[in-house]
């Protein structure tokens, strides 16, 4: 994956990151929470873990639905044929991001980036593991000849352009604000107020918005409630990921219409059916009286968590620049020795024990040694450091937690 730009905008990301979290606690605003920051990058590194594989999955199916066709070809020596994409690739994102807002089974992919009820750069990161055939929007450009690899490329940029607007630091800019996404657009994009929901969709431009009636201004007199209707209240990224989908399959279970059963999944976010809404009810945000889902954990327990959080970042990113040729099932295998940590590390953060990182590092030992001959010398040395300092510190904290415990 030598083409994702994005794991070499990480770095810049990460530098980002903490000179945001200097300017919070200097100016004192709290927007900021180790939790709620914890879960959105851990969302961030599940994405591009599982990515490997569902890139794999997706060139496959359109090599198989593009090969009947003879294509132009498009220069791409010529730097207009790049901007002329790139603001097609914008277009096409436009409308597959608000049909993500509009449609139950697009929406269960999505919400997992509008879940943090912080608004933060971290909340850029939180990206989703879950989302099925989204790149079907970008088909009839595929058709028309834009080469899938560089179509990709575009993406990316559009992504990382993303990135700066997921701040609360930034009011507004001015005449820039009518053509580009700007933060106060995208706070509005990220509230769950009334006034604001299915809004400013753009990823780079806002004219999409202005010229297809979805826009709306931040409002001064109403302060922006973060977050979704429906929270997730959890820190999981394995539940963050399938929280509206389980919702979905749940209804389309109980429900007694067969075409009820079918059609849930096409109808627009949050349809549900007439039998199972007072049979199997679901309690939304009150606005009104809002509190954030903020579990409380040991200073120890939330280090412990910061350490997985932080070798996942280095493991993740060494293992995509330098695995990217195994298969399906040890690219499987290998996510879970790498995402496993995040898991625990959630569970930590929500006041769990110590038994599930015990069973966690008497897995993952003999794991990464089965799978170790398959993968780059950096990779190797990157899990066997992070396997070994969990291992030290998951007994430094059992003999401190015992020790507390007789001491009592």
């Amino acid at each position: 994956m030598s083409y994702d730009i994005t794991l070499l905008a990480a770095p810049g990301f990460l530098l980002l990151i903490g000179l945001e979290l200097c300017v919070d606690r200097a100016r004192k605003t709290g927007y900021y929470r180790l939790n709620d920051s914890f879960g959105s990058l851990a969302l961030g590194i599940f994405s591009k873990s599982t990515g490997l594989i569902q890139f794999s999955l997706m060139s496959l199916i359109l090599s198989g639905l593009l090969s009947p066709w003879s294509l132009p070809s498009w220069n791409l020596e010529n730097p207009w044929v790049w901007l002329g994409m790139f603001v097609l690739y914008d277009f096409v994102y436009y409308w597959s991001h608000r049909f993500r807002h509009e449609i139950n089974f697009l929406w269960a992919g999505h919400s997992i980036h509008h879940s943090s009820e912080d608004y933060n750069l971290t909340t850029a990161l939180r990206q989703t593991s879950s989302s099925v055939f989204v790149w079907v929007f970008a088909v009839p450009a595929f058709l028309l000849g834009a080469p899938v690899e560089a179509w990709i490329v575009c993406g990316d940029w559009n992504l990382i352009y993303q990135f700066w607007v997921h701040t609360r630091h930034i009011k507004t800019l001015g005449p820039v604000e009518w053509v580009m996404v700007t933060p106060s657009h995208h706070r509005v994009h990220h509230a769950q107020n009334a006034r604001y929901i299915d809004k400013n969709h753009g990823g780079v431009f806002i004219l999409w918005d202005r010229m297809f009636g979805t826009f709306a201004k931040e409002a001064e007199d109403e302060e922006i409630i973060y977050g979704v209707r429906r929270p997730v209240l959890s820190l999981n990224p394995i539940t963050a990921n399938f929280h509206v989908w389980a919702s979905l399959f749940k209804d389309a279970w109980h429900t007694k219409s067969i075409r009820d059963k079918l059609r849930i999944w096409f109808m627009p976010t949050g349809w549900r059916p007439d039998d199972v809404i007072d049979a199997h009810p679901i309690t939304k945000t009150n606005l009104e009286h809002f509190e954030k889902y903020d579990p409380r954990s040991s200073k120890a327990h939330a280090s412990y968590a910061l350490m997985h959080l932080l070798s996942a970042m280095v493991i993740g990113s060494v293992f995509l620049f330098e695995n990217a040729q195994l298969s399906y099932s040890i690219a499987g295998l290998s996510w879970l020795l790498i995402s496993a940590p995040l898991v625990v590390g959630a569970w930590m953060l929500e006041g769990s024990t110590l038994k599930a990182e015990a069973w966690r590092l008497i897995l993952s030992w003999p794991l990464f040694i089965a799978l170790s001959p398959l993968y780059g010398p950096v990779t190797i040395w990157c899990i066997a450091i992070a396997l070994a300092l969990s291992s030290l510190a998951w007994i430094t904290l059992l003999v401190g937690e015992r020790g507390k415990l007789s001491e009592a």
